[in-house]
């Protein structure tokens, strides 16, 4: 705060007054007020008496209103940057959820955000076609910023998150793209044939179900010649370009080799020369193109458009149509819980395979001519 006197252009010694106050319990907060032209000392010093009222009060109404949503995120995001446990992707999730999604929420206290403000976000996450699972990640991270304004006393007057109460909708389960098992050897014979770069990659993934970040990390000392057994306790990171020494679910697991993996390993190993990796990357892998590769080679066979993940869900389900125990399954593809392969046993038709063959609507008449009938345009 300052009073000063200057000369105007007239030659007139005039005062001006300066008043900035920032807040104590938010420094972030910070009211500043001017003015000029006045003819006396003591004009001055009330009217900067009067500015510092007026600043109190601006800093006083900020304060009851709590720190701006852009505030609290900052605070968020350091509280979580402290946190060791928390993956870095993670926060880089975070943060690019955030700040997509409620930009026009930063400047806005953060007591004043409603029920209808997470609403609106949701409905143009829908309209945009965002999954299911995306809008409901966004609420969530939206709820966690709000809890951890609301406990730490940065959000006053306000007892619960706006998103409680916020429906989603019913979530509709899309069918996993999967291909048959003609379908399979037709886009492994083509890649093949075309001494496609990507031919060992499918391949290794249809006869394993690693991911692709496990296929890029996988190297010889991974597996055990002896034993008949592939070990998976690595995955490539593509965003942060390193090679983590742990998989997407967190722990290693096992995948055994079949005759037919064992002699393609060997065929690949004897190419391999001093190469440490099990395959040889493509840049593209290092990209982060290989979902783009897999679905313009599909394309181009004419073959069902797919994704690279997908090559994961055929080795699933064929093993699961060839009769492969649920535990088995479960622990081969590292997967926590029967939920995901639930998904893939339906695909496989096994819970309902036979079911209907005990239905017995049509006299015996009338399946002996549909069965002539058939036999008859056969022969044909």
């Amino acid at each position: 705060m300052a009073v000063d006197s200057y000369q105007a252009d007239s030659g007139e010694t005039l005062w001006k007054v300066y008043v900035n106050i920032r807040s104590a319990i938010n420094p972030a907060h910070r009211a500043q007020k001017r003015a000029s032209g006045l003819k006396s000392k003591r004009d001055a010093e009330r009217e900067e008496v009067k500015l510092i009222r007026e600043c109190e009060r601006e800093i006083f109404e900020r304060e009851a209103q709590g720190q701006t949503w852009g505030s609290v995120l900052d605070s968020f995001v350091l509280e979580l940057k402290s946190d060791d446990a928390l993956a870095s992707t993670t926060l880089m999730d975070y943060l690019a959820a955030l700040k997509n999604h409620t930009t026009s929420w930063l400047k806005r206290s953060a007591a004043t955000i409603t029920k209808k403000d997470v609403k609106d976000v949701i409905d143009l996450l829908k309209a945009d076609g965002s999954s299911y699972g995306h809008q409901r990640r966004v609420k969530g991270i939206i709820n966690k910023v709000f809890c951890f304004g609301i406990e730490r006393g940065l959000i006053p007057g306000v007892d619960l998150s706006p998103t409680v109460g916020v429906e989603l909708g019913r979530e509709i389960e899309k069918k996993p793209e999967i291909l048959t098992l003609a379908e399979i050897r037709e886009l492994l014979e083509s890649a093949r044939s075309l001494k496609d770069p990507w031919y060992p990659i499918w391949a290794l993934a249809l006869m394993t179900g690693m991911r692709s970040g496990e296929l890029y990390a996988l190297s010889w000392k991974d597996i055990d010649w002896e034993n008949n057994l592939i070990t998976i306790n690595k995955a490539w990171d593509g965003r942060l370009k390193i090679i983590k020494n742990t998989t997407k679910a967190g722990y290693w697991r096992a995948v055994p080799m079949s005759s037919e993996l064992r002699a393609f390993l060997t065929d690949l190993k004897s190419k391999a020369g001093d190469r440490e990796g099990v395959l040889e990357i493509p840049w593209k892998w290092t990209a982060g193109m290989q979902a783009q590769e897999l679905r313009k080679f599909c394309i181009g066979m004419k073959l069902p458009s797919i994704r690279f993940h997908t090559l994961r869900a055929c080795f699933a389900t064929q093993l699961i149509r060839n009769g492969v125990p649920p535990i088995q399954m479960q622990k081969i593809c590292g997967w926590r819980d029967l939920k995901t392969m639930q998904r893939y046993i339906r695909v496989a038709g096994i819970e309902i395979d036979g079911a209907t063959e005990a239905l017995k609507v049509l006299s015996d008449s009338a399946v002996v001519e549909a069965y002539s009938t058939v036999t008859t345009k056969v022969s044909a």
